[in-house]
């Protein structure tokens, strides 16, 4: 009775492109896990897809004969079958573990119109009919698993139905001589029936679902530069209570694609099934981007005076380190200067229990802007390490997270041709500019990637993707940063996770606002 009874699984395939890991496969970047909860939801996208699906069903016309006495046999048929009324009564739908998904429909009611037609040599009578029909329950099993190209897949496993009753009501001329065989003509209706659903859904599942499934794009391009890889990895994984989903989530370049050199680690998630969906995402999905950007030097960056904050005291200019490089000053006087920066390697993220680490090393050139020329005078070189961790978490339905350095800017002279210089010096200043400049600029970049009004803001030292006003509801975890300032040069910076409040071993010192005074 219907053309597409699998859209109730349909819907479970749409909610996630329904996958697991299988033994032999190899990791994935992230997975997507439904519970019984996200089950229920797709059992209710389903019943409302099939509702809809059923008010549209063109049903297959159906013949046969039957005897009248010296007549002998008459040939009849039934065509234009529309659904006039039907009521989805009991519906169930569950998960086989390690094989797939079970849909159910029980006790439904269906009344079909018509029309009818008979013929005996050149004698033709016609008219039209009501077919109710009453208790049609229907099981379909569905495996589910994947294809080559990492798509998911699904076959009928299992189709079984039953029909309760079948009432035949025929009316036109002569219809009392096809009246006094309603019995046989419900009998044969009904067999037609059983013989016919499963049969439909079989040839529903291989004309709809399983060509929608491979039209399903595994590959999406990011920008000019980068797209990602999320096809699946593995077999579905099924449980009583769960489906995972393994994507790849590998980030590749659009103008080179060669395999990542390192795998991705095993993902193990919680056993919670307070939510209807989980998603996790291993360093994987985040290092492959980086090292695509890296090869493309996307990671490159040059620092002007125009990205240094108007009130900042230190400009890039050979006046601002006249203290620290005094040759600098006299080999080039009242000169612009110019950074260009670049990792040495792509930066990876390292997740452990509840935090994100990275350890970049960046490579800084300094270079004079010459006044009369537009030739750049390389000065020296730097190498800069530093570790950063954040420890992400989740508040009132927001996401949060502290970020805290776990060591400060190291120096390192790499090369230089204004000879020897103090490093320490520029160490503090560096540390400065991150302070001031870079946690700023990663501020500002919150509200785009995020999106308002949960908008990523990094404040203080502290990470959130939430409203401006659920900042200061963590404010007492933060850790506090305080700048020394030697005779208005930044000599060193000391971090306090109790304390605002730092020490110089000379000159004043300059110390952050309270909260209050913010």
């Amino acid at each position: 009775m219907m053309a597409r009874p699998s859209c109730v699984v349909l819907a479970l395939l749409l909610l996630a492109e329904v996958s697991g890991s299988a033994e032999g496969a190899s990791n994935p970047g992230f997975v997507a896990r439904i519970t019984r909860k996200g089950l229920e939801y797709a059992h209710r996208y389903g019943i409302a897809t099939l509702k809809k699906e059923l008010s549209t069903v063109n049903l297959p016309d159906f013949s046969g004969s039957f005897k009248v006495g010296w007549i002998k046999s008459v040939s009849y048929e039934f065509y234009r079958l529309k659904i006039h009324r039907f009521e989805l009564r009991n519906s169930d739908l569950r998960l086989r573990p390690t094989q797939g998904i079970t849909a159910s429909l029980t006790n439904n009611y269906v009344s079909v119109s018509g029309n009818w037609k008979v013929k005996k040599a050149f004698i033709t009578l016609d008219g039209t009919f009501d077919v109710r029909v009453d208790g049609i329950s229907i099981s379909v099993s569905l495996n589910l698993g994947k294809d080559q190209s990492g798509r998911p897949t699904a076959s009928v496993a299992h189709c079984s139905n039953s029909i309760g009753h079948v009432s035949v009501d025929i009316s036109g001329s002569l219809s009392w001589i096809l009246n006094l065989f309603h019995k046989r003509i419900e009998n044969n209706f009904k067999n037609i029936l059983e013989q016919k659903i499963c049969e439909m859904v079989r040839k529903s599942t291989a004309s709809h679902l399983e060509p929608y499934l491979r039209t399903l794009p595994v590959i999406a391009m990011i920008d000019q530069v980068a797209g990602i890889d999320y096809s699946l990895v593995g077999a579905p994984q099924v449980t009583s209570q769960v489906i995972d989903t393994p994507f790849k989530g590998e980030f590749f370049g659009r103008n080179w694609r060669s395999p990542a050199p390192f795998d991705a680690p095993p993902i193990r998630l919680s056993e919670k099934q307070d939510h209807p969906v989980y998603f996790a995402v291993s360093e994987y999905v985040f290092n492959t981007a980086s090292r695509v950007y890296h090869q493309a030097g996307r990671m490159n960056f040059t620092i002007q005076n125009q990205h240094i904050p108007q009130d900042s005291p230190i400009r890039l200019h050979t006046n601002s380190f006249r203290a620290i490089i005094p040759q600098l000053a006299r080999l080039y006087p009242n000169t612009e200067l110019e950074l260009e920066t670049s990792p040495e390697s792509a930066p990876f993220l390292m997740f452990t229990a509840g935090n994100v680490t990275l350890s970049p090393v960046i490579d800084i050139q300094a270079f004079a802007l010459l006044p009369t020329s537009s030739e750049r005078k390389l000065l020296f070189e730097l190498r800069v390490t530093t570790n950063i961790s954040a420890t992400i978490n989740v508040s009132s339905g927001r996401i949060v997270g502290s970020v805290t350095t776990g060591s400060k800017l190291k120096l390192e002279l790499k090369h230089s041709n204004v000879r020897y210089f103090n490093v320490d010096l520029m160490e503090a200043i560096l540390n400065y500019y991150a302070l001031h400049t870079l946690y700023p600029s990663l501020n500002a970049l919150g509200p785009v990637a995020a999106g308002e009004p949960a908008g990523l803001l990094l404040r203080h030292g502290l990470l959130h993707l939430a409203s401006p006003p659920a900042f200061y509801h963590h404010e007492q975890s933060l850790r506090r940063a305080s700048l020394c300032l030697c005779q208005g040069t930044p000599t060193s910076t000391v971090w306090s996770s109790t304390s605002t409040r730092t020490s110089c071993s000379w000159g004043p010192t300059w110390k952050r606002p309270n909260t209050e005074e913010e």
